[in-house]
């Protein structure tokens, strides 16, 4: 937690206000979002936290707990500069917002604190993205709903930053409700809430402390290989995306195909939306034990059709499931990061205690866990 002496020590004036954005996990639905289909994300209780001044000239200056420098950067001077790394974000965010129009007439010092883990998975970068897009919503009464918050976080994401991503992650970060999911089609931006339940089980994050950074993984080639098998599909189906597709479609589209790889990546696509439905019918009936199956079909569907978890997730995911998990499965973008287990809450501490002595036998990396409250999305904090 930052104090105001140490807000002092780097900007020379006192904390003015105070704001968070949390973490999020995505219980199913893994790489579909920039697809068009379904995905069952909700918030969690680790938090990226801002601490904030107003400044009397147009400039923003940027401190994290995560890195030793300040960067500062006049609003006439807001164009992405690979140096600034992490700050490109926030900077990416006002100067987005400049170029819609937006009204920001005085500079701002802010300080980010974080127990959301970078490279985790866990999305580090939609929490700053929407975090300081509701920062500035809130300071300078720019009156944008939160649906229109994660759509300028996202324009950020993939026009300045580079990342080819959908909707999923700014959505959760800005809409997310305690103790609900967020079921969301990311082709149209419908969603609804799902009640997630108080019972004998629960979620546990499980962070392999193997890190990736995204805009380096071969992300972006997964959405270039779904684009590329797209065009090809679309010469004979008449569909905008893949998660328009049926199971049932799936042979004509292979022969249609003729590329082993690309039709991997579709059949992972078509039958992880269906999942999606599948176990938002089954978390509404508390169905767990359905739960746990769905979880490890897509972990297995992850692993072997769209090839993102790698060792690291798959021993932990393995695991989990030796250790009593009835579910298992990679959360987020993969190639690193996080996987999420569902497990009887009362075995938490053995749990946890069997998983990190085999996966660091293997590894010798220690793993971290973390049983988390499903909480609300960003917000100020008075």
């Amino acid at each position: 937690m930052i104090q105001n002496s140490d807000f002092v020590s780097v900007f020379n004036k006192n904390i003015e206000h105070k704001f968070i954005a949390p973490a999020r996990i995505n219980l199913i639905g893994e790489h579909i979002d920039y697809n068009g289909g379904m995905v069952l994300p909700c918030a969690i209780s680790l938090y990226l936290r801002a601490y904030v001044s107003l400044r009397d000239d147009l400039v923003i200056s940027l401190k994290s707990t995560s890195f030793n420098n300040v960067i500062t950067k006049s609003y006439n001077d807001l164009y992405y500069d690979s140096n600034n790394k992490w700050a490109n974000y926030p900077i990416g965010v006002i100067k987005t917002l400049f170029d819609k129009g937006y009204k920001i007439n005085k500079g701002l010092n802010i300080y980010f604190d974080s127990d959301i883990p970078l490279g985790s998975g866990l999305s580090s970068s939609a929490a700053i993205l929407d975090l300081t897009v509701f920062i500035c919503n809130e300071l300078f009464e720019l009156n944008i709903d939160r649906k229109n918050m994660a759509l300028i976080a996202q324009e950020v994401e993939n026009n300045y930053c580079g990342l080819s991503s959908g909707i999923m992650d700014e959505a959760i970060i800005s809409l997310g409700m305690k103790n609900k999911a967020l079921l969301l089609d990311c082709k149209n931006f419908n969603y609804k809430y799902i009640d997630i339940k108080d019972g004998d089980y629960t979620y546990v994050v499980m962070k392999t402390n193997k890190p990736r950074k995204l805009t380096e993984s071969k992300y972006n080639e997964r959405v270039y290989e779904c684009n590329k098998a797209l065009k090809i599909i679309q010469t004979t189906y008449n569909v905008k995306t893949l998660c328009e597709i049926k199971t049932e479609d799936l042979a004509n589209i292979e022969a249609l195909l003729q590329d082993k790889i690309l039709f991997k990546r579709v059949r992972h696509v078509v039958k992880e939306n269906e999942r999606v439905y599948e176990y938002t019918k089954a978390l509404i009936k508390g169905e767990y034990i359905k739960l746990g199956t769905l979880l490890n079909a897509s972990d297995e569907s992850l692993r072997d059709d769209y090839e993102v978890t790698g060792k690291h997730l798959d021993l932990i995911t393995n695991a989990a499931r030796k250790a009593g998990a009835i579910g298992a499965r990679m959360t987020g973008a993969g190639f690193g990061g996080c996987a999420i287990a569902l497990i009887k809450r009362e075995m938490f501490d053995e749990f946890s205690q069997k998983v990190s002595k085999e996966y660091f036998e293997q590894t010798k990396i220690k793993p971290e866990f973390y049983l988390v409250d499903i909480v609300d999305g960003t917000s100020r904090v008075e």
